[in-house]
């Protein structure tokens, strides 16, 4: 296998297959990752908020390609701490560049100096490089306007945040993920009548589900009542 993930194990259960969309561009976007090494742009910026499945959409293509042979690399630019920028001198050893929430580094020179040098060299290499961020380009967040010119030379996509039924289909993969002993019209209900942004809806979902876990019993929509009382 010709991948490496940073720092984590490679996840095999984020897939183009199970990437569920509810919008035509996003799906619009996946088709562009599949065929990414078939296409002339060598750069796609993908942005969007939480969970709207920018990390899955990595995962999927790291899996898919390294699949095929190519060399793939994933690096979780939330975790910059843990590293040094000269880290990333050598990525352009790798056939595909996974840069997840490259946002986090928008205003360190030391890092955005690093990118720059980077993307230069991987361009002329013909390498390819995907990006998330949760911000726009066009919020200008970056110093170093170099940096800002090179993110804007290929595909720019703004992913799609999840209506209801995509929602309640992400909260029952979570149940089914986690193994939570959870009744599946808990979802429905949850969507009807609790915080409706993803991000709370994930948070009740996992909340319920260590209960279920802890009493080794099914929770309902009666006994909602009694967790969040």
């Amino acid at each position: 296998m010709n991948q490496l993930i940073l720092p984590y194990q490679q996840n095999i259960k984020q897939t183009f297959e199970n990437y569920y969309s509810d919008s035509d561009l996003n799906t619009q976007i996946s088709e562009g990752i599949k065929n990414i090494f078939s296409n002339k742009n060598n750069q796609i910026y993908i942005w969007g908020g939480k969970f709207t499945g920018k990390s899955h959409l990595l995962y999927s293509a790291n899996n898919h390609f390294s699949s095929i042979e190519k060399k793939c690399i994933y690096l979780p630019m939330k975790d910059y701490r843990l590293f040094d920028p000269d880290i990333i001198n050598n990525f352009c050893d790798y056939d595909l560049i996974c840069i997840d929430d490259i946002d986090c580094i928008f205003g360190i020179k030391d890092w955005e100096y690093s990118f720059f040098k980077m993307i230069n060299k991987a361009l002329d290499n013909s390498k390819k490089i995907i990006y998330t961020s949760s911000s726009s380009l066009v919020l200008n967040k970056i110093n170093l306007k170099d940096l800002h010119s090179r993110l804007s030379w290929g595909l720019v996509y703004r992913i799609n945040n999840p209506g209801d039924h995509l929602k309640e289909k992400i909260l029952n993969k979570i149940i089914h993920e986690k193994e939570y002993n959870i009744s599946l019209d808990v979802c429905r209900y949850l969507l009807n009548r609790k915080d409706r942004d993803l991000v709370s809806l994930i948070k009740i979902i996992h909340k319920v589900g260590y209960q279920s876990l802890s009493t080794n019993k099914k929770i309902s929509i009666k006994s909602l009542s009694s967790i969040f009382d």
